[in-house]
């Protein structure tokens, strides 16, 4: 079953699988009601009232700024990193290249600074690596595709398993570098991956 489908299932309404899409795929932002209406496409009350369901889930956080009142994710929920991951599986890029003809993804692993949308550490840094035989052209015009609406470049690296086992290793820096800031699992089962 896909992840889209598996969300479907576990939030039934629309409006929320909207809102948590919206607001998961940029945590950094503030947005107003009206706001959330144009960009899911909903009507005002289902939207209204699933804020009102969010926030007292502490999912989302509220703030009066002047007339109007902003809300936006609350990072210090435990649920916060989940639905980020979550986010990203149903909507943003991880959403995308599952759904592109990039070839056999068996991996994609995001940092933390990628999924949060906060600028890397240094230009060495990697923001995704994407294991299994892909099509790097594909691959590539969909992380374009994808940078013009992140407004960062995205540093990322493709290899097959093999490889990926190898400079684990070898101790590749930049390998361990990624795996040192903890990761997430995109796409691809967690237990699978480390048994290479």
């Amino acid at each position: 079953m896909k992840t889209n489908d598996v969300i479907k299932r576990l939030f039934v309404s629309q409006t929320r699988q909207k809102l948590i899409s919206i607001f998961f795929s940029q945590p950094n932002e503030m947005f107003y009601v009206r706001q959330l209406v144009r960009d899911s496409q909903e009507e005002i009350n289902s939207v209204r009232r699933e804020l009102s369901n969010l926030s007292q889930a502490s999912i989302i956080s509220q703030e009066a700024r002047g007339n109007r009142l902003y809300y936006s994710v609350n990072k210090d929920n435990p649920a916060y990193h989940t639905l980020l991951v979550i986010s990203h599986q149903i909507a943003g890029l991880g959403h995308s290249l599952q759904s592109s003809k990039v070839g056999n993804l068996k991996f994609a692993l995001f940092s933390s600074a990628l999924l949060e949308r906060r600028e890397i550490s240094s230009e060495a840094s990697i923001d995704m690596i994407l294991v299994g035989d892909l099509n790097v052209r594909e691959v590539d015009s969909v992380v374009k595709n994808y940078e013009q609406s992140y407004g960062r470049e995205i540093n990322y690296m493709i290899m097959d398993k093999s490889e990926l086992r190898l400079r684990k290793q070898k101790r590749d820096p930049i390998i361990i570098d990624f795996f040192i800031n903890c990761p997430s699992v995109i796409i691809g089962n967690p237990a699978d991956f480390e048994n290479f």
